[in-house]
């Protein structure tokens, strides 16, 4: 018995996150449990871990709405690539059923993302799309036999600021998830014909056609062409039935069903009478036509037109010239010429193409890409300015980094702006005459009279051109102060590894700073261990998460 997690399910969880992440406060935090080079602390989904992570904050960045994308594969356009063509009764979410064309290969200078609709039978891509604004319907066809539609694009500087190790954001109204209830008088209802598969592309034989020809006068009132070709039969009503294609000067096409078909032995040409009104279409003299079997196309939806390709009375694969929309069931099938084409015949060596419609996701292709990519990834990014480095400090080493969700945060000592910061240093600072008494990376404590320990934490950065000293891993086992989240208490001495003593600048409350971050608080959503690196004054840190739902 199979069962199936639907990729809709996937994609709404990734909305459901991408949503919360708008209407919460979330924060790449920077943490430094291991401070030897050549130690590594392992990060554990545990209790402890998390604890631990926390309580080693050494600063935070705010992780902003704008810098969150959906994220899909990258599967950049490769010579000789099999790719994956669009089929509505395949699951391609691991597939390469997309390529992306880039600046080396397309004439645009950016990142063009298209999607394959046919690969010519399994054949090798030889030739890269490139883009073109004036292609309405922004399909297509290769000379390798490929088709491709264009769904989107990014910039060369968001190519660069967020594609992340095999995955690229969706950006800007590429990224807007449709609402199907809200559309205009409800025109969504269906699908669109993405392409018509032959079942039978080598094996269907026989067909009658007309390569090639030109209107030879002014179409009639009559709904009556006259064609001119050397390839015309001169049976009456031998292409009734079938598909005339023309092709104005101006290179509009039209087709229509022929009704009656009569040839002009006098004049060598013949007159057709179609199902339709190539005179008020625009239809005029010198256009070019072909005359084809009809692709006859039922389906709960309205629109979609196609003709078949033709080599030599085989039909090798089907064009779609309007894809129509409001399809939710359909089929397709040749209509059997009336003429020199019978495969019921046990003698002939005709076969009837048998066809496959394939519709497009609801709406048609590029309606959503959420869905129609498989959008299963969430990126985070912030990125460490240099005015962030000012306030974080720029020096000793980091061994761990997360994402914290809705930290909570005292009022700015200020200012009294009570708004999340965008960045915030979680050091203690003090100011003391007594910082020659002390050495980065050495322990500092305090205790009451008794002799027992009330205050722990390390010596994080000494700036001596301020009397400055930063203190980070401070929440110990102690019990913190009245009406604070912290054991120090700015009263008392600190105490070095040798016992000296260091006093705080009076007035201590002018000499203490203390960080906003509530500590503990806000719940860890991802960590990842690493061996200390060390941070300078030219740091600039990019931080890139990729979640996977």
């Amino acid at each position: 018995m199979a069962e199936v997690l639907a990729t809709k399910l996937k994609n709404d969880t990734v909305r459901m996150f991408r949503d919360d992440i708008a209407n919460n406060d979330y924060y790449f935090c920077v943490s430094s449990i291991s401070i030897d080079a050549l130690t590594r602390v392992d990060a554990v989904n545990s209790f402890k871990s998390k604890t631990e992570f926390k309580e080693n904050i050494l600063f935070g960045k705010q992780c902003f709405d704008s810098d969150v994308k959906y994220m899909i594969k990258y599967h950049p356009w490769q010579k000789d690539q099999v790719y994956e063509q669009y089929d509505d009764t395949v699951d391609l979410e691991n597939e390469k059923f997309y390529s992306v064309v880039g600046p080396t290969n397309n004439d645009s200078g950016d990142y063009r993302v298209y999607k394959c609709l046919s690969n010519n039978n399994g054949a090798q891509s030889a030739n890269p799309p490139n883009y073109n604004p004036v292609t309405v319907n922004q399909i297509y066809r290769m000379p390798d036999g490929y088709v491709w539609k264009f769904m989107y694009y990014l910039t060369e500087s968001e190519f660069e600021g967020y594609n992340a190790v095999g995955y690229i954001p969706l950006m800007g109204d590429f990224a807007v998830d449709p609402q199907l209830d809200s559309d205009a008088n409800n025109v969504i209802t269906g699908s669109e014909v993405s392409n018509i598969f032959v079942n039978n592309p080598v094996d269907n034989a026989g067909y009658p056609f007309v390569e090639s020809g030109i209107v030879a006068g002014p179409p009639g009132n009559d709904s009556t062409v006259l064609l001119r070709s050397n390839f015309l039969s001169e049976i009456g009503n031998y292409y009734s039935g079938m598909t005339l294609y023309v092709n104005t000067p101006t290179n509009v096409t039209y087709t229509y069903v022929i009704d009656t078909y009569t040839w002009d032995a006098v004049a060598d040409r013949a007159r057709v009478k179609v199902i339709g009104n190539p005179s008020g279409d625009g239809v005029i003299i010198n256009s070019t036509f072909k005359i084809l079997p009809t692709v006859n196309i039922i389906g709960d939806g309205s629109g979609a037109t196609a003709i078949p390709r033709i080599v030599e009375g085989n039909i090798t694969n089907i064009e779609i010239l309007t894809p129509g929309q409001g399809y939710n069931n359909i089929s397709a099938s040749i209509v059997d010429p009336n003429y020199d084409f019978d495969p019921d015949d046990a003698n002939s060596i005709d076969v009837r193409a048998t066809l496959r419609p394939v519709l497009s996701p609801i709406g048609g292709h590029n309606y959503n890409l959420i869905d129609e990519l498989y959008c299963r990834h969430v990126l985070l990014y912030a990125y460490i300015t240099e005015t962030d480095n000012n306030q974080i400090g720029a020096s000793n080493s980091t061994s761990a980094v997360g994402v914290l969700k809705n930290p909570t945060f005292t009022p700015d000592p200020v200012t009294a702006n009570t708004a999340s910061p965008d960045v915030f240093d979680n050091r203690i600072e003090i100011i003391t005459d007594d910082y020659g008494k002390l050495v980065v990376n050495s322990i500092v404590t305090q205790e009451d009279l008794d002799g027992n320990e009330l205050f722990r934490a390390r010596v994080h950065a000494i700036q001596a051109s301020s009397n400055t000293v930063h203190l980070c891993s401070y929440m110990g086992p102690h019990i913190n102060q009245a009406n604070n989240d912290i054991s120090l208490d700015p009263s008392l001495n600190l105490i070095n590894s040798t016992g000296q003593k260091i006093s705080i600048n009076s007035p201590v409350a002018n000499n203490v700073i203390e960080s906003r971050y509530t500590q503990r608080s806000g719940e860890v959503y991802f960590m990842e261990d690493f061996f200390p690196i060390d941070r300078q004054t030219t740091s600039r840190e990019e931080y890139k998460l990729v979640l996977e739902f």
